[in-house]
């Protein structure tokens, strides 16, 4: 009987065994399938992150701008809106630094610094034009483009030859910014180039000007945009001449009376990049910093003349007076000198004053 019950029992422990083990070996392929099941929707995510579209690094890239010109004028806000622009875009990986007024030196002093790249953007007038595209600076030649669009057409005309020309010089040309007509103020009324006589005019130091002023009879002075309102204050010089909402925004409607509507110089400010910088920049970055100027030059552009008809009506209710005058009498009186100043310059901008003056070359 006892052996009958161990045997039982033995059979008993081996079933139990066997059904233990089976039970096992069961579970066993679920346990190594599943994870193959779920690798491919846990690597999914990772496959649809926009890598691609990441800019190559985080590097902040800092642009120092420096503008000559008054802060807080329309420069200075155009500059501004720029930099804001840009920083949105590029989600704050370029940083225009803006500095006006002149605090990082003079219009000629950031030409060298922009070429060394102290400074990466310059907001330039005149100097830009007469030293870096002097033989084809048709536009700063006095009373030849009477309107803006036909001085931007010309230069137009002629990108193929002036950007190597920026390039070999350290920068890219970013855009321009048109300024209103140049007027001529003093404080008489100077109705004619003989009544402009002996008189101090401030210019800039630009040999086109020098040489049609002059020879319209003033004493014509180049003074740094930054000193004219002491100058004019001190009776260093006795008139100037510049955009109105140029001058009435640097304050000179306050040692200056009359407006002389000569409009004698249509042209604009150009706004430059130091080609190293430039080139240093990821190409979406570039992209943005071209799109970002175009929209702000845009901005600004689109407003001009209605920003210089409101100036005139400021000055016209604080006591200024706005001359009228025959411009065709200017013209004639300096054509001579200006033709001189044409016959400097490269073929094709000769060509392109003359015709502008309805002459034959």
């Amino acid at each position: 009987m006892k052996d009958t019950i161990k045997k039982l029992l033995a059979m008993a422990l081996a079933l139990t065994l066997v059904l233990a083990l089976a039970a096992c070996g069961g579970s066993s392929a679920p346990a190594t399938q599943a994870p193959a099941a779920e690798e491919p929707a846990a690597e999914e995510p990772a496959a649809e992150e926009p890598a691609a579209e990441a800019p190559a690094d985080d590097t902040v890239y800092t642009c120092v701008a420096a503008l000559h010109t008054t802060a807080g004028a329309i420069e200075d806000q155009t500059v501004q809106r720029f930099s804001e622009l840009l920083k949105e875009a590029t989600d704050g990986h370029v940083d225009v630094q803006v500095f006006a007024g002149a605090s990082l030196g003079t219009e000629q002093e950031n030409l060298s610094q922009i070429q060394s790249n102290e400074v990466q953007f310059v907001l330039f007038g005149d100097v830009f034009l007469s030293q870096v595209l002097q033989d084809y600076n048709a536009t700063s030649i006095p009373f030849v483009y009477s309107d803006i669009d036909s001085a931007v057409a010309y230069w137009e005309s002629v990108s193929d030859v002036i950007d190597p020309i920026v390039a070999d010089a350290g920068m890219y040309i970013v855009g321009r910014e048109y300024r209103a007509p140049r007027q001529l103020t003093a404080n008489k009324a100077i109705n004619t180039p003989a009544d402009l006589a002996g008189v101090k005019l401030r210019v800039p130091e630009t040999t086109f000007y020098l040489k049609v002023w002059g020879a319209l009879g003033a004493i014509a002075t180049p003074v740094n945009w930054s000193e004219i309102f002491t100058a004019l204050q001190t009776h260093v010089v006795d008139a100037q001449e510049n955009p109105i909402e140029t001058y009435y925004d640097a304050g000179l409607c306050e040692v200056q009376s009359h407006t002389m509507l000569t409009s004698h110089i249509n042209t604009f400010y150009t706004w430059t990049v130091n080609k190293d910088f430039y080139d240093s920049l990821p190409e979406e970055y570039q992209k943005a910093f071209d799109e970002c100027a175009a929209q702000a030059l845009d901005e600004c552009n689109a407003g001009l003349m209605d920003r210089q008809d409101a100036v005139i009506e400021k000055m016209l209710a604080e006591g200024h007076t706005i001359v009228d005058v025959d411009t065709e009498v200017w013209t004639e009186a300096a054509m001579d000198s200006i033709l001189e100043c044409a016959d400097s310059l490269a073929p094709e901008a000769r060509a392109a004053v003359y015709e502008q003056l309805g002459m034959e070359p």
